[in-house]
């Protein structure tokens, strides 16, 4: 099954036919699949000066995908929205244009959508899901604009570009052990990242083991600012045998500072000499096996 017009031709033409949208496009959609992940959620964007995010939610146990839209800040007044899934066959968007509900006024964020939207199957035999590229959307019909609509991809990238870091920590001794210490700045997908240590063990096991985080920081290339997924491997290296201590697993980061990843009890402290600490120096990295990024489109 191929597509009529590029996908790049066809996200234009719908910003361009549907004002007062967002285009939420997802690549490599199987992945989602592959590390378990059922929910992603869009960046914050602007509809008819209010703040929204679409979320989308795609459980293989459901075997259908559902999606939702959240107001990020309070609605006044009910307003008309509609979300769907859009075909790549021809301009049409599931469920139909005309098939619209409606948005109660909240103070609070709420999503409002269709749980079971359309079956996995049902995405790929009807020309919803092609190339592993599937594409949602949100819409306010009822509000006048002239502002073309806006889109975004949403994107899982396995072994991406600078995915080892290691940190090579001299005169270890002279690190304060009560205190937490980064590393350098480094970027890895779209975002910046530093890795966190605390020489002497954090909060509970304080004294017994030593802690290490990797740590979320800014955007680069003013990328969309959105959760950020990655399955990472920490890791001290053993300068000897190579017997490196590694622990590894997958965290979504907030789109703000988010340093709360990581391993407090990562290695105990009695391990903390020879063949990982020589000479004073001690190594201590990162690994990302995929990680999420985001961008305007």
């Amino acid at each position: 099954m191929s597509r009529p017009i590029p996908i790049e031709m066809m996200v234009q033409e719908f910003k361009k036919n549907h004002t007062n949208s967002h285009l939420f496009k997802i690549d490599n959609f199987s992945l989602l699949t592959k590390y378990e992940i059922d929910c992603v959620e869009s960046s914050v964007f602007d509809l008819c000066g209010r703040k929204w995010k679409i979320i989308v939610n795609c459980e293989e146990e459901e075997e259908h995908v559902s999606i939702f839209l959240q107001n990020q800040d309070p609605v006044d007044v009910e307003l008309e929205y509609q979300v769907y899934v859009v075909s790549q066959l021809k301009a049409i968007w599931y469920p139909k244009v005309d098939v619209k509900w409606d948005f109660s006024a909240s103070s609070k964020p709420i999503a409002k959508g269709i749980t079971n939207l359309m079956s996995l199957d049902d995405l790929k035999s009807k020309g919803f899901l092609i190339e592993d590229c599937c594409m949602f959307g949100a819409s306010l019909p009822d509000q006048i604009t002239e502002r073309p609509g806006t889109a975004e991809c949403f994107s899982l990238l396995e072994k991406p570009l600078k995915n080892k870091v290691t940190w090579m920590m001299t005169k270890f001794s002279s690190f304060d052990p009560e205190k937490a210490h980064l590393s350098n700045e480094f970027i890895v997908g779209n975002r910046k990242w530093r890795i966190e240590v605390h020489p002497r063990g954090y909060e509970d096991v304080k004294g017994e083991s030593f802690s290490v985080y990797l740590v979320g920081e800014g955007f680069i290339n003013n990328a969309p600012k959105t959760k950020t997924f990655a399955k990472s491997k920490l890791r001290v290296l053993d300068q000897v045998n190579r017997n490196h201590v590694e622990a590894t697993d997958s965290y979504w980061f907030d789109e703000e500072y988010d340093d709360t990843n990581g391993f407090m009890e990562f290695m105990p402290l009695s391990k903390l000499g020879e063949p990982y600490l020589v000479k004073d120096k001690l190594y201590v990295g990162v690994e990302f096996e995929v990680i999420s990024v985001a961008k305007y489109v």
